[in-house]
């Protein structure tokens, strides 16, 4: 800022020009005070007659210039921002993803992604990209029931987002982290934390038996669920969980069904909430031990089967040996005679 002294013997007659940031002598013509930061806000037009806004922002706390040349009126970033916003205040997803999800948008729309394609659907991909950024406990199914879209087509955009800007591949969220959630919608009142409490014990439990290896987190969640009503005195039925995790019956029960072959089942209710009654970890095998192991039993079943057919064809080729020498030797003596 750079400042002048005025000589008028009545004191100076300030003019403020707010546009260029100066202030000027009315009577003399002195500039007193020259300030390159200012407040107001100018306007220009682009080659396609948008507007712009012109100058630099410096933020409250920072050290950096921001340059702020950004097109007002640009219908791609705003239409983004506003269906964000309506999309995540239905879903109850917090701020800062709402702000991940906004600078993902904005990166598709430099990438032209959305070129051809339904914002509504870029909507949901970015939302989804950033809870699975911030581990945040939604699936893709959600935001396709909520927009009424096919979860197929919005799982293929989703798959292009993240190919176009060059984000990691998605990775399975920890089940626990939809426990509390589903739970909550299940309606179990006062004792909602109690059972998402024991939900999540159930889903540790089932890591321990190597039970969530190449599943999908739903249907861990929804037999944990199933299994942490019925602990805390809730009848809930297959279907009423099937409705809240949105997976099939055929694959709870499958879940359920695995759970029972476990030493962990053949525990009572006490005993799985005592830590100290808890089963080792390495008490069941990897998936991947068990499958070698079935197949070492298929293949000795298979070569005892080859070996007893083996058996039996040589036994009918020497039954057969013995009936053409029983023939031989009776054509001989009718001959002899």
């Amino acid at each position: 800022m750079a400042k002048s002294r005025c000589f008028c013997p009545d004191g100076p007659t300030l003019f403020h020009n707010g546009a260029a940031g100066d202030s000027t002598c009315m009577e003399c013509g002195v500039v007193l005070s020259e300030n390159a930061l200012v407040s107001e806000i100018t306007f220009g037009e682009t080659s396609r007659g948008a507007a712009i806004a012109h100058g630099t922002l410096v933020a409250e706390g920072s050290k950096w210039v921001v340059d702020v040349e950004e097109e007002a009126g640009d219908p791609g970033t705003n239409i983004g921002r506003v269906r964000i916003a309506q999309v995540a205040t239905a879903m109850g997803i917090p701020d800062t993803i709402r702000e991940s999800a906004l600078r993902f948008y904005k990166l598709a729309v430099a990438a032209r992604f959305t070129k051809g394609r339904r914002s509504r659907l870029v909507v949901a991909a970015c939302l989804y990209a950033a809870c699975q950024h911030a581990q945040f406990g939604y699936m893709l199914i959600d935001f396709s029931d909520l927009l009424q879209i096919n979860v197929f087509v919005l799982g293929a955009t989703y798959l292009k987002l993240i190919k176009v800007l060059h984000m990691p591949r998605p990775y399975a969220i920890d089940p626990a982290h939809y426990i509390a959630r589903f739970a909550a919608l299940l309606e179990f009142g006062d004792e909602t934390p109690k059972v998402a409490h024991d939900a999540a014990r159930l889903v540790k439990r089932f890591r321990a038996d190597w039970m969530d290896t190449g599943r999908r987190p739903a249907g861990i969640c929804g037999a944990c669920l199933l299994l942490a009503a019925r602990m805390n005195n809730f009848r809930r039925s297959v279907q009423e969980i099937v409705q809240v995790v949105k997976i099939a019956d055929q694959t709870l029960i499958k879940r359920l069904e695995e759970f029972k072959n476990t030493g962990s089942s053949a525990l009572t209710i006490e005993q799985f909430r005592d830590d100290t009654q808890w089963l080792p970890e390495e008490v069941e095998a990897p998936p991947i031990i068990k499958e070698q192991e079935r197949k070492k039993i298929r293949m000795s079943k298979r070569k005892r089967k080859r070996e007893e057919m083996d058996d039996d064809a040589e036994g009918s080729v020497s039954l057969a040996d013995g009936d053409a020498d029983a023939d031989g030797e009776a054509e001989s003596a009718l001959g002899e005679a």
